[in-house]
């Protein structure tokens, strides 16, 4: 009998062998190799960037993968997920808002730094003089958002990144779940909403991951899709000192069931009026959900309904409009 050996298994076999069992959370070894001992997993159900692991029984992300909001992101993919003005930082293992010299300021509409005069000329477009040692700010409670050539003052909690949620005091981190799971605000756990099916390919419960994403059906959006828009008020039409609730029909398809060709759109209305929000706030809805639609896209596998959908509020407030304040300290 040959010292070497080499054994191969298919998924059906697998699950007689407690040795080569999947993990709990469902993912799958499809064809298992093992020599003198050593095994590797050459197919599994596996997400994109990712393999499996049979030493730990799972799905773990591939070297030179950002494992971020239940996928394995390339740092270009973690960056876009993070969005305009924020960027991924490996030292705190989630996203981070970009930093500008003191006296200039982020433009949301271009996630670039803009200089401390052209931020004084849009307070002083708006009626808000910025003279000799002052800087355009806000109250207390309240972040300054430049939007373009408009600005606001909007609560803090419509400014946390997408990786964080408002705990009532400040924006915190949402827990980091394993690949093919994603932290529900709602019920406060990670969800799992991909698993291996003992076919070759991932199988993705696209409802489940719609409502962890975007929000349940008929509640609140989560912190992550409406805090893209809702520090733009401008873009909705809501003026200093108002607030709007806007209704979000968020609707996914899958053509032919394959979730790398997923499509989503968005239908975006005053809750109050059932007004359709302005063309600009609109965009701004879509865009957020599809940079969010992004991230599972790129995991790629097979959805569990060709369609899935939920509908979500989101509050839109302009809390005050912005003071000119001493260039050091103050708001």
């Amino acid at each position: 009998m040959q010292s070497a050996w080499r054994f191969l298994a298919l998924a059906p076999l697998l699950a007689a062998v407690p040795l080569l069992a999947a993990s709990c959370r469902g993912d799958a070894c499809l064809l298992k190799i093992c020599t003198n001992g050593h095994c590797r997993c050459s197919i599994s159900s596996c997400q994109d960037g990712a393999a499996y692991d049979t030493k730990q029984n799972r799905c773990r992300c591939l070297k030179g993968t950002i494992p971020l909001a239940g996928q394995c992101l390339t740092p270009e993919a973690a960056n876009a997920y993070c969005g305009k003005g924020f960027y991924f930082e490996a030292s705190v293992n989630g996203c981070v808002r970009a930093t500008c010299r003191p006296g200039d300021e982020l433009d949301e509409s271009t996630g670039m730094c803009i200089p401390h005069d052209q931020v004084a000329q849009v307070g002083k477009n708006m009626g808000v003089p910025v003279g000799p040692g002052e800087k355009l700010g806000c109250p207390a409670g309240t972040k300054l958002v430049v939007d373009g050539p408009k600005a606001a003052c909007v609560p803090l909690s419509e400014t946390c990144a997408r990786d964080e949620t408002w705990t009532g005091q400040a924006c915190a981190k949402v827990t980091q779940c394993p690949t093919g799971s994603i932290w529900d605000a709602t019920l406060r756990q990670c969800v799992q909403y991909a698993q291996g099916s003992g076919k070759s390919e991932l199988s993705v419960n696209v409802g489940q991951w719609a409502t962890a994403n975007y929000g349940p059906n008929g509640g609140q959006g989560t912190t992550g899709f409406c805090g893209q828009f809702s520090k733009k008020p401008w873009s909705f039409g809501v003026v200093e000192g108002q607030t709007a609730i806007v209704q979000i029909n968020v609707m996914l398809s899958f053509p032919g069931g394959e979730v790398a060709k997923g499509v989503v759109q968005t239908s975006t209305s005053f809750a109050a009026s059932g007004n359709p929000v302005p063309a600009k706030g609109a965009a701004e809805v879509d865009a957020a959900a599809k940079s969010i639609f992004g991230t599972l896209q790129q995991g790629g596998g097979r959805a569990t309904s060709p369609t899935a959908s939920t509908s979500v509020k989101c509050a839109v407030i302009n809390a005050a409009k912005p003071v000119s304040v001493p260039a050091t300290g103050g708001a």
